[in-house]
Order: C-alpha cells, then structure tokens, then sequence
C-alpha cells in the first residue's frame, strides 16, 4: 500500500498504520523492535530493545526504547517512539535530547543519530529538533541529528527495507539520511527524505510521495486560513474590528515568522510561542512592565523593530514619528487566548505555504473590497512551474512587475541560489548579490508592498527590491537603487501574474508622471507600452473637417439653386466662409500630418492587465541575455500568466502581434478554468506564456510552439484537493525543447525537422500539441486553437477531403416578434440537454429588432453555450416562441436535404470530439466562449458525411430517445405531483381532525 493510499484509508476509516492500533504499553516498542530487526538485522546491524517484551513500557532510566548498532558504518541510531501527539509529544524533547546526548558522551561511534516516531510529528517537535538540537550541533561541530518520522513513512522504510535485497539498500544510507536532516521540516517532507536518501532509485514512489508533499502543503493552507478565519471572528467579538485590526494580525503572523527565522539562525528560543512568549515577559526589565502594562506584545514589535536590518527596509518603522502599534484592544491575555494557540499548531516555515499572504487574503475575502485577489493569490503550482520553466541563473536580475504579496521573487530567490555554487565569484558574494541586488518587484498597493517585503525579508532577505510604484512605469524612471536610468533592457527574467481584469493604462500614465515623466511626453509613455491603442489627434480633426467641407458645398448647391427671396438672409454668405474655414482648416491638418507634427491620445481607457504588462516587459528584459545561446534563446524571459482573451479574441489581435514581433513564443500552457478559482475566488480562463525576447524585431520565429492544457493545478473550486497536472506539463516541455535543440546544426536550424521529431514525441497529440508558428500577425495563439488545428490535420487525414457546415447550411433569416407593449415575451432557448426548450414568460430591454422567432425544423444553437452542447433541432412544441440574439438558427441549404439530416448534424455537434474542437473554434473571456456572428459556424469542418439511410437510422434513434426523455420526465412530474397532492391531503385531513377534537373537547 503506497502513502497516498494510506493517507486515503486514514480519512476513510481513521487508521493509517499498523501500529495505530497498538498497545503503547504492551505492544508498541515490541512491534517495532521486531521491525527493525527484519530490516536491519540482515544488513550487519544488532536491534537492541531496552523495555521488557513482556510489555514493560519504560526502558530503565537514560535509555532511548531502542537502538540500532551498526558498527560497519560507526553509527548508532537511537529509537524513540510514543503514541502522544501534540502538546502531549512536545514535552519529551528533552528526555529524548537526553538520550541522545548521553550516547554520545559514551563513545563508541563515529556519528549518532535519533530517530523520533510518533503518529504525526507536531510543529514544535519538529522545529525544536532542526532549531534548536541540531543546528546548535552543527554551529558546534559535535555529532547527533534528530530526524521525526511519522507511523506512515516508518512502516513504509521498514517494510521496504525488510523485503528487499540487503545490498540494494544498505545500511550505511542511512547517514545521508541523518545529515540532510534539514530538509524534514514535515511529516511530509521527511517521508520524501526516506526515498531520496534510502530508496533513491525508486522513481514511483518519489512521484506519489511529491504529490503527496502538495496535498499535505494544501490541506495545511486550507487549515491554517480556517484557523485565521476563527482569529479574525474572535477579534470582531472583542471589538477588534476596522483596518487597524488587519494590520494588527499581519504585524502578529510577521513576529511569529521573525522569530522562527531567529531561532533557526541564533539556536535561541522563540519568544513567540505560548511558552516562549510568557518566559520572555517574565524575563524583561521592570520598566517595560510599567510602561506597556498589559501589552507586552507591543513591546516585543518595538524591540524587533530595533533590528538594523528592518530598519535598513523600512519595515516596522515609526511613521512621522510615531511608533508602529496594534490595535488599542489587543494586549496579551487576548495574545495568549486567541493567537498563540493557533499559531502554536503550525511551523511556518515548513513547506510551501504563504503564511502572511494567507492572512491578507483571509482578510481580503472577509472585507470584501478587493477585486485584484487574482494578482495577489497566485496558486504555489503554477508560481513552482513559472519558475522552473524559465530555466534561471544565479547571475540573473528577476523582476515581478506586479508582485502582490511575493511569490514569484520568493521562488526566483530559491532557483538562484540553488545554483549559486555555479558561479564563477564567491558563493557568499553571490548569495549576498541575489538577494540585496538581482531580485526587484513593484506594486502599486502600499501595503501589498509592504507584505511582500516582509515575505521577501523572512524568507532570506531579499528585501531591498521592492517598491510600491506601478509596475507599468518602470521602463526609464528611476525607482530602484543603482537603477536610475530605469530598467530599460536590464532585466533577465520576469515571471508575473497581472491583474486578471482589466488596468487603467491613464493610471499608469500618472504614475510615470508623478516619477519625473513629462506630461507633453504621455503619447511617448504610450507608444512605448507598444500595445496601447492610439489615434492622431489631427486625422480625427481632419475628417471631422473633411465632413463639414462637404456639408457646406452641399449647402452651398442647395441654396444657390433657391431663388434669392426665399434664401435665408445672409446663410449663403456665411455657408461660403465656412466652407473655406473648413478648406483651409484641412489644408493645415494635412500638411501637419504629413509632416509628423502630431498629436496622439489612446482610444479608451483600459486593457486586460496581462496585455499591458506584455508591453511593459518587452521594455524591460534584456535582449542579450545569453550571446552563446541560438538567436532565438539569446534574449530574456518571461512567464506570464494572462487572460485567454489576450490570446483568442479579435479584439487582441493586436497584443498578439505585438508578442509575434516582439518575442519568440516558447510555450502556451492553458489552465484550467478553476485554476484560480479557491484561492483568487475569478474562474478567468487563463494561460501561462513562456516568451523570449529577439534581439531584433526582423526576426522570424522558425522553431515550433509548445501547445499543453493543465487542467488540474492543485484545488478544485470547492478548495478541494485534486492534484497538478503541470510537472508533468513541465516534463513534456522539457523532451520538446530537447528535441528542438537537436535540430540544431550549429546555428542552423531544420525546422521542418524540429516540428517532426517534437510531433513523434510521446503524448503529442493528447497530453501537448507541437505547432510551427508564421511568427507574425494577430492570430489565435491559445491551446485550443493549437488542438483545434491538429484535430482538423488528423481528421483530414483520416477521410481525405473535408467540407464545412457551410457547404449543406445556411442561416436563417430572423423574424422578429411584434412588439410587445410591456416587454414582455414568451421565450425558448437551446438548451444543454440538446433539446429546444420553453424558458417561460419574461421582461427584457431588448428591441424587437433583437429578439426572433424560431420555426419548427431550425437547428438552433447557443452562441455562448455551444461547446457545452447547447444545439438542437426545434419542434412543434417551440415553434413561434422568442429566442434572445445569443440564440442562432439554421436550415439545409437548397438541394442539401438529399444528403444531409440536422438530426445527424446536431449528433455530430453534440460529440466529444465536436466539442473539443469547438474549444479552438470559438472566442471567449471568463467564463463564457462564444461564436463572433451565426456565419463563423459555416467555416466549422467536419467529415464527408455518410449515406443518407445511415444518416435517417441515427436521426430516427435520435428522435426515439428524446421521445424517451420526455416520457420519462412526464413520468416523474405526475409522480411529483401525486406526492404533492397527497401531503397536501393529509394535512388539510390532519387540520380538519384537530378542529374536530378542539370542537368536542369545547
């Protein structure tokens, strides 16, 4: 049984392991004990149980309960087990220290280690067993690491290792797995340090157990924003309420963050525990007693504040003088009571969960007002796959333009410093440059900014980048240090998600204004944006007077061809001087723009932010980023997530020009529609883009694009956990870019064979699709256009030549309905079922003019539902109700109705394969795709049709089963409505009764 099963039989029947359902008295150790023997008793180890099998349940005094002497390696491993968790285990990390020091006082081996075994290693066993045993061993050099391992993974280990060959799995691993032991900062994350140091070659098992570590990280943030969620509903029962109270607990969850991060470095306890809290105020000069009285905690803030470091940032600091404080109602009996014991049942540091970005969305969701969570909640997926497919460096300077509460910086400062030992200066100078110097972030929220600088400072001070500015200003102003030319093709990496909505491009015109930007020069901030739409001011003005000249000829004609008398006094007159105003005025425009002296302004007001920022980016990365590299890998990158409109609709075709041009688009890797859903509460249809910079935009892209769909990216929209698709998404990528680079001949590339070795790749066609891009132009550059086009080539190549709807339908003309005097109408509608079905009577705003009739015998679609299977061929029982302007019809086209049925045509487009298909035919933003105008549909390719006869047989099985539907529904409403009657019988019976004893009884 794998650890996902076990963890699944646990939530079912509470039971994980064998050994939850011992004795710990009487069986526990012993089970265990001969455990250990099986394993390692044949690979030269002598088990050694200090308790009595007889069920004795202490070892004698200073004893572990049992040891493994492995004199081959010099190691000798202590074995401590319990059946407490909790608070109830974390008392026994001092006997268990104990032992494990006493060991190695008595000598007699080269390296020590402690294994801890419990049902589920709590918080504060585990960070007391990394903070503060073994990093004060390692800052001392002395040996002895203490590793926690819950029931789970020490049956896993043992079981493997007893059935297993001895010298598959050797002993002496064990000693990696004692000095790695930082990275078990979790059940979870000590089961994977199990298989990667015991059972390395066993890939399977690594896989189930990394999917296991983003479950286990899943229902930690669920947990924990519950946990918040209950802090923040008893701070409101306190009258803690009010902006005040939010900063309040975001300044809490940073001192229990900071103060992990002291104990982790200095070995020293937290003063922010329970127990540590209340011994540090204990222990504090009287004077603080008598100056905070009963806030304490804030006298704990101001002396974190005296920290140089966050004094260096700004963090914590006096604003105009005034100290940072809580909230006037928060002092430390409401600390103890409501903060601390919550916090206490977590280790924040553990795993991939954003602790204070939790908090503000828990406040966010709780208020209300935000509408730019999407930006903020960035799900740890897709920021894990943005950061790993980007391929960075450590020399890398990376920027997050919208960075919200820090993730992407937090992930880009842990892929660089993972390769700083690459470099060529010294890794200390390295590690310093990335984290004070090449990690940069912007956004336009204080506080947001605020936060991601405490994100970024916690998780290894790389603080010193963020600033609170708009992200689309960055290009020439000066807004970070030793930057003050703007970052202007400096950058190496951007990895981003923008708001997913739309962005005032004028708001971040005023913020490069209040940054020194000239106000004349607003048509150049644009321009420089690249995808801003922009008109002249003059040809405007120039039509407008092109209009009038015209207008007043005319006029002119009309009154010269009136006899004087009954002409207007004077209009002739004045209708000339406007004309040659006009003329002269036209004269001026053109010769202004002939010239270039002209003036431009932007059509609108706003973009989707993911457009926008893709203009910005393209200003900021480098376009030499690797000269050793192939053209089309020469120039910085990015991983952007946008809305599917930027990549699908016409409206967007110019942003992706404006990308063609500018970039060669490495990947497009779709998401699913509930990727963002749980965690930013928008079920926006988004993609992540991997682009390249060109060195120069004459370039064309000749390698192919990397087309891949994730629909599962770790919660489902209930906060469910189902999974992630997107490692795998990652792997397909990296076997495609493989095969790409060995198409290459030197710097020549075969891209006809490029786009032939990643076709015969393994998956294409299913799981990713490999497309050869013109490389210019606004065309659709989505996955399910990419799907769409290869389904229509494989379909082509199954029957040869194809025809579209258009060749046997046509649309129908509407009718509209006569008006109705209250708006009132009697609607029908194309339903998902694929029946045409009456809606009812309804009021709408709608014209006549936009509403028509149906006609019994019309397909019928949904131009917004299609893809869903909204397609049906309407009947008697419709015939003459109203359909809205989304609704479509359709008819056979003259002469079609020998060799085509819409039956069959409407079985066809309710398929599967139909509707894949319709994904990549039709447009759409959020939720809702859709087809531009009735005509699209007749473009839309499907297979030769077969012989009428096998057309009719399916039409006529069709019309049976929908005759089946109905009967069955007529069925169930009888039955429904026969309950019905007999409730309501009964209680009338039953009233009637009441009134007669209450009459008898009177």
């Amino acid at each position: 049984m794998t650890i996902i099963e076990t963890t699944r039989k646990r939530d079912q029947q509470g039971m994980a392991s064998r050994y939850d359902e011992l004795d710990a008295s009487t069986q526990l150790e012993q089970q265990l004990a001969a455990d250990l023997r099986r394993a390692f008793e044949p690979r030269g180890c002598t088990v050694v149980h200090h308790g009595t099998n007889s069920g004795g349940r202490h070892s004698p005094g200073g004893k572990p309960d049992i040891e493994v002497q492995d004199p081959a390696n010099g190691r000798l491993i202590l074995v401590e087990v319990t059946k407490r968790r909790g608070s109830a285990a974390d008392g026994e990390f001092l006997a268990v220290k104990d032992h494990l020091s006493r060991a190695i006082a008595a000598g007699g081996y080269r390296d020590y280690g402690m294994l801890y075994v419990s049902p589920a290693t709590s918080a504060r066993m585990s960070t007391n067993f990394r903070d503060l045993y073994n990093r004060n061993q390692e800052r001392e050099g002395t040996p002895g690491r203490m590793v926690g391992l819950d029931f789970e993974a020490t049956q896993l280990m043992l079981d493997k290792l007893s059935s297993a060959d001895p010298q598959l799995y050797p002993s002496s691993r064990l000693g990696d797995f004692f000095a790695r032991w930082s990275t078990a900062v979790d059940d979870a994350r000590a089961r994977e340090l199990v298989q990667q140091t015991i059972f390395p070659e066993d890939l399977e098992l690594a896989a189930e157990l990394a999917e296991e570590s983003q479950e286990f990280d899943a229902q930690r943030e669920r947990q924990l924003k519950k946990d918040l969620q209950k802090v923040e509903n008893d701070f409101r029962s306190h009258g803690i309420t009010g902006n005040n109270a939010n900063i309040t607990l975001v300044y809490l969850a940073f001192i229990r963050l900071y103060e992990e991060r002291r104990q982790r470095h200095t070995g020293q306890q937290s003063r922010f525990t329970l127990d540590g809290f209340r011994s540090w105020r204990e222990g504090v000069p009287a004077a603080w007693h008598r100056s905070y009285g009963g806030r304490m905690v804030e006298a704990l803030l101001h002396e974190i504040s005296e920290d140089p470091s966050l004094r260096e940032t700004g963090l914590l600091q006096p604003v105009g003088g005034v100290p940072v404080t809580f909230h006037a109602r928060i002092n430390d009996e409401l600390v103890e009571k409501l903060i601390l014991p919550a916090f206490d049942r977590y280790d924040f540091h553990a795993g991939r969960v954003d602790v204070l970005g939790a908090v503000f969305e828990t406040l966010a969701r709780r208020s209300e007002k935000d509408t730019r969570v999407g930006q903020f909640f960035t799900p740890a997926q897709v920021v894990s796959f943005g950061a790993d497919l980007v391929e960075m460096r450590a020399t890398d300077v990376t920027l997050d333009p919208a960075v919200g509460t820090g993730r992407f910086l937090i992930a880009a400062m842990e892929h660089m410093l993972s390769k700083a030992h690459l470099a060529t200066s010294p890794l200390q100078e390295v590690e310093k440059s990335i984290r004070e110097r090449q990690l940069l972030g912007a956004d336009i929220d204080d506080w947001v900014s605020t936060i991601a600088k405490m994100n970024m400072f916690i998780h290894g001070d790389g603080r010193s980048g963020i600033a609170t500015v708009n992200g689309l200003a960055l290009a020439d102003r000066s807004v970070f240090p030793g930057r003050e030319t703007g970052l202007n093709g400096s950058v190496d990496i951007v990895l981003t998600n923008p708001p997913l909505g739309d962005t005032d491009y004028t708001a971040a015109l005023q913020s490069w204004i209040a940054l020194g930007g000239e106000a004349d020069d607003s048509a150049a901030f644009y321009q420089s944006l690249g995808v801003v739409p922009l008109e002249t001011v003059e040809e405007r003005q120039l039509a407008e007077q092109q209009k009038r000249h015209e207008a007043s000829i005319a006029l002119i004609s009309e009154l010269e061809a009136m006899e004087p008398a009954e002409r207007p006094r004077g209009k002739l007159t004045r209708t000339i001087s406007a004309r040659d105003r006009a003329a002269a005025r036209i004269v001026e425009l053109r010769h202004a723009i002939s010239s270039g002296q002209v003036t431009q302004v932007p059509r609108g007001r706003s973009l989707k932010g993911g457009a926008l920022f893709l203009g910005a980016i393209a200003n900021y990365l480098r376009g030499d980023r690797d000269q050793n590299a192939g053209i089309e890998w020469q120039g910085g990158r990015t991983a952007i997530v946008v809305d599917e409109a930027v990549l699908n609709t016409p409206e967007y075709s110019v942003v992706r020009e404006f990308v063609r041009r500018h970039f060669f688009v490495k990947a497009v890797v779709s998401l699913s529609r509930d990727a963002f859903k749980y965690l930013a509460h928008t079920d926006a249809k988004t993609s992540v883009l991997y682009l390249i910079k060109k060195p120069d935009v004459q370039l064309i892209q000749k390698e192919p694009i990397f087309f891949s769909h994730a629909e599962r990216v770790g919660y489902s929209a209930l906060g469910t956990w189902v999974g992630d698709d997107l490692p795998q998404v990652l792997n397909s990528y990296r076997s495609f870019q493989s095969a790409v680079l060995r198409s290459y001949r030197n710097r020549y590339l075969d891209a006809p064979g490029a786009l032939s070795a990643t076709q015969a790749l393994p998956g294409h066609g299913e799981t990713f699709f490999s497309r050869a891009d013109e490389g210019v132009g606004g065309g659709r550059l989505d996955f399910y256009d990419a799907r769409f086009t290869q389904r229509r080539a494989e379909m082509a190549i199954r029957y040869g030549a194809l025809i579209s709807l258009g060749d046997i339908l046509e649309v129908v003309s509407r009718v509209s309905p006569e008006a109705s005097r209250n708006g009132e109408y009697d609607f029908a509608l194309a339903a998902r079922t694929g029946e045409v079905v009456r809606k009812g009577q309804a009021k709408v705003d709608y014209s006549p003019s936009d509403l028509w009739v149906v006609q019994k015998g019309d397909l019928v679609l949904s131009s917004i539902d299609l893809v869903n299977g909204a397609v049906a061929v309407a009947g008697d029982d419709v015939h003459g109700l109203v359909m809205s302007k989304e609704m479509y019809a359709y008819r056979l086209r003259e002469g079609a109705s020998e060799r085509a049925s819409l039956e069959y045509i409407q079985i066809l487009l309710r398929s599967d394969a139909a509707k894949e298909m319709l994904l990549g035919f039709t447009t759409g933003t959020s939720n809702r795709t859709r087809l531009e105008n009735a005509e699209q549909l007749l473009e839309f390719p499907i297979p030769p049709l077969p012989e009428m006869a096998e057309q009719n047989e399916k039409s006529e099985k069709l019309r049976e089963a929908y005759a089946l539907v109905r009967e069955a529904k007529e069925r169930l409403a009888e039955l429904q409505a026969y309950a019905e009657r007999s409730l309501r019988d009964d209680s009338s019976a039953a009233v009637l009764a009441s009134a007669s004893v209450v009459g008898d009884l009177a």
